[in-house]
């Protein structure tokens, strides 16, 4: 399997050159509804449940109950027979619930932050909208490369989940007390987008996040140039990047003498792009 990266001119340029392949921070997502479900109201044995665990009757004693100088016994007496009703009849309320969950589905985009961060891509190379947007006008590039071979020993095509496209997002249980659940909920909230974004025919591939980055940072993963199959620039050279003359002397670098090198081109008659390897004439096409 290959898939395709749209990169502006600058960014695929770097990419090859630095032979670093750039792993996002959902955090720096440019769609405000990323990683954020509906988050299912659980039933109230589930939040009673949850609400006598230990580690909550804990931070009561620790922010409360040692404060008012109680024992610890003293302390979970209290917060059984005070707080503990109070808790659960606020989020057995419309407005408390509707609170709640809006914290859970915010909370849920940075506890993904903290652990993974993602690479996205394509099934596509010919997508006239992503080429407007994501390669800078048609300016930029895209690169063809094999998720199995971006890291010697390493499949990263077993961590390429396709994006379904929905008209709502999808629900992740509040309290979910199985952990094979919950990361089969983090996958299919990861993997989901709106319908709008279909032409996209978008891959995600999942990396953990290396220890030392801040929940924005994104993670720069060095890469074995035997990975990329095609680089394609596109139907407009850049002004000042001059892309055209930079991809000709990157197609003979020893390390890239497997790419194609290709070059983008409008169909004479149809609304769609068409690739030449660049030593093919555009009359030729």
């Amino acid at each position: 399997m290959t898939l395709f990266r749209y990169f502006d001119a600058a960014g695929g340029l770097a990419t090859l050159i630095s032979k670093k392949m750039r792993f996002a921070s959902p955090l720096r997502f440019n769609d405000p509804f990323e990683l954020t479900p509906r988050v299912e109201k659980p039933p109230d044995t589930l939040m009673l449940e949850r609400l006598h665990a230990p580690h909550i009757i804990e931070e009561y004693f620790c922010s409360v109950g040692s404060k008012e100088g109680l024992s610890r016994e003293d302390s979970q007496k209290r917060y059984i027979e005070e707080e503990l009703p109070k808790r659960f009849d606020r989020l057995r309320s419309d407005a408390g619930w509707s609170e709640r969950a809006l914290k859970l589905r915010w909370d849920n985009i940075g506890i993904f932050a903290d652990s993974f961060r993602l690479l996205c891509c394509s099934h596509r190379e010919d997508s006239i909208l992503m080429w407007s947007h994501y390669a800078e006008r048609h300016r930029g590039l895209v690169i063809e490369f094999d998720p199995s071979l971006l890291i010697p020993g390493v499949d990263l095509s077993s961590e390429a989940y396709d994006v379904r496209y929905r008209t709502n997002p999808p629900i992740m249980p509040a309290l979910d007390s199985s952990a094979t659940n919950h990361e089969e909920s983090i996958l299919r909230v990861m993997s989901t987008k709106a319908l709008e974004w279909s032409y996209e025919e978008e891959v995600r591939i999942l990396f953990p996040r290396p220890d030392g980055l801040d929940r924005e940072q994104p993670h720069d993963q060095p890469f074995d140039p035997l990975c990329i199959t095609r680089v394609i620039v596109g139907c407009y050279d850049h002004p000042t990047a001059k892309t055209y003359d930079a991809v000709n002397a990157l197609a003979n670098n020893l390390e890239y003498n497997h790419v194609r090198f290709q070059r983008a081109y409008l169909h004479q008659s149809d609304y769609r792009l068409v690739f030449a390897d660049r030593n093919v004439a555009a009359a030729a096409i």
